[in-house]
Parts: C-alpha cells; sequence; structure tokens
C-alpha cells in the first residue's frame, strides 16, 4: 500500500454527529455551553466514530506514540524502561508511551513507515485515540508523523498533537487531505516559540496552556483525561427531559449571557 491509497480511504468525518451531539450537550441539566472544550472534543469524537448514543460511546483504547529518529536511541530506552514523566503522565490517562525511531532515509519513505507503524498499532490493539509526542523535529520524523495521522484518520481514529512538531506533521498531511485536521486535537498550547501559530494554522485551540516548553507528549497525555471528562459528562450526565424536568430558560443560558457582555 502507499500513501495515495491510504489518502483515498479517508473521508470527512460525520458533521451530522457532531450536531446531534453538541445538541445533545446543549440539553444538558447545567448552563448552555458551559463545558466549552470538553464539549467541542467530545462532539467532533461522535463525528470521527459515526455514533451520537450515550450508551454506544465509549472511552477509546489510546497509545502515546513518542517519535524520534536513531540518534535518540537513549531517550526511547528511557521510554522504554518507564521513567520520564511521559510514562506517568500517560499512564494516569490508561495510555501506555510508545517510543518510535524513524529508520527511513527519505520523505516518502518515511511518511509510508509512519502510517504503517500506526496501522500496525491500531489495529493489533484496536486503539481509538492516539496521543502525538516528538523526540526530534527534523524532516523524515515529521514525515513519519504525517504518515501516521493519515492513516489514523482513514482508521476514523483521533489523534491528540502536542507541541509545534506535530502540529507542523498535521500541517503536512492536511496538504495532503485536508478532512484529517478534523480527526487531530490539540492538546496543549505548548511554551515553544510559534506553538499559537501553529495551532491557528489548523484552525484549532487547545484546553491547557501548561507552560511544557518541549513537546515530548506530555500535554497530549494531560489533554486525554480532559477527553475522558467530555465523555464522562456525555455519557452520564441527564438532559432536561431525561430528568422529567422544565427545560432551559434560553435567557438564562450561558450563550444568552455572554452575548450580552
Amino acid at each position: 500500500m502507499n500513501i495515495n491509497e491510504i489518502i483515498e480511504q479517508i473521508t470527512p468525518i460525520d458533521e451530522e454527529c457532531c450536531r446531534i451531539a453538541q445538541k445533545r450537550f446543549d440539553d444538558l441539566i447545567k448552563p448552555v455551553g458551559s463545558l466549552a472544550k470538553l464539549e467541542e472534543m467530545t462532539s467532533r469524537y461522535t463525528g470521527i466514530i459515526g455514533k451520537t448514543n450515550k450508551n454506544d460511546i465509549d472511552y477509546p483504547k489510546r497509545k502515546m506514540l513518542i517519535w524520534g529518529s536513531i540518534v535518540n536511541t537513549q531517550e526511547a530506552e528511557k521510554i522504554m524502561n518507564g521513567s520520564l514523566p511521559i510514562n506517568v503522565l500517560a499512564a494516569e490517562t490508561g495510555a501506555e508511551a510508545i517510543p518510535l525511531l524513524v529508520l527511513s532515509e527519505d520523505e516518502e519513505a518515511a511518511m509510508l513507515e509512519g502510517a504503517m507503524l500506526v496501522n500496525e498499532y491500531v489495529k493489533k490493539e484496536g486503539l481509538g485515540l492516539l496521543g502525538y509526542g516528538c523526540l526530534q523535529d527534523d524532516k523524515l520524523v515529521l514525515a513519519a508523523m504525517a504518515g501516521g495521522i493519515l492513516q489514523a484518520a482513514a482508521l476514523k481514529v483521533g489523534v491528540m498533537l502536542d507541541g509545534v512538531a506535530t502540529c507542523r506533521a498535521a500541517q503536512l498531511a492536511s496538504k495532503l487531505a485536508p478532512e484529517v485536521v478534523k480527526y487531530c486535537f490539540a492538546g496543549h498550547v505548548s511554551a515553544e516559540e510559534g506553538a499559537e501559530e501553529a495551532l491557528a494554522s489548523l484552525g484549532l485551540s487547545a484546553p491547557l496552556r501548561l507552560n511544557i516548553s518541549c513537546g515530548t507528549g506530555e500535554g497530549a497525555a494531560v489533554a486525554m483525561t480532559l477527553f475522558n471528562a467530555g465523555i464522562k459528562a456525555y455519557k452520564e450526565m441527564e438532559t432536561f427531559a431525561e430528568a422529567g424536568v422544565h427545560v432551559e430558560v434560553k435567557e438564562f443560558s450561558l450563550a444568552e449571557q455572554i452575548k450580552g457582555k
């Protein structure tokens, strides 16, 4: 399989599912829009998987993929030994941190290598969400990450981005298949130079600003806990109709209050 064949398998997310999910959030017993980014993440996730019934939405199995090259062997060994912060933070959200060292010698091969690695992990372990981190920001690693994003989108799997390098990989992937941006989630605004601009170029905004100065996955891992929180609210909170009580008065909704400011 080549990259073009993978791209041909990518379809837009189901925007109708997103609208239905957002309507459910609007109808929950709370101020409209009060869960902000949590609502947006969960609603878009329903569009990725094509399901909106709260009983069909579950917490997706996930992995943290930390991309690098052969020069990052020592860092990769530390991740494998579980001795870095990313290991602890990933485990907190039910994920395992996996170092991936790109061995390809040109960008086309690297892109296909990244796609093949993602395909293997997703299908072997039934993953529904990937976290991205990066040990080295070079063109071959970026190409591999981009290939992985394309493959994830083709498999209808979301990708939680971390720092600038992962955003640049998403930009590269989106040039080949614009639909992939809707499969990407912004984990945080890192303290790296150009972080704001990198997210803005993708049309994404992040739920967190942690002042983390590297892009090795820690912010994405923390954001995954928020991803879980949004799903939990969607599944476990009741709408006014489900609770058998009156609907929210429009004038007192958060949306209307914001308009009045």
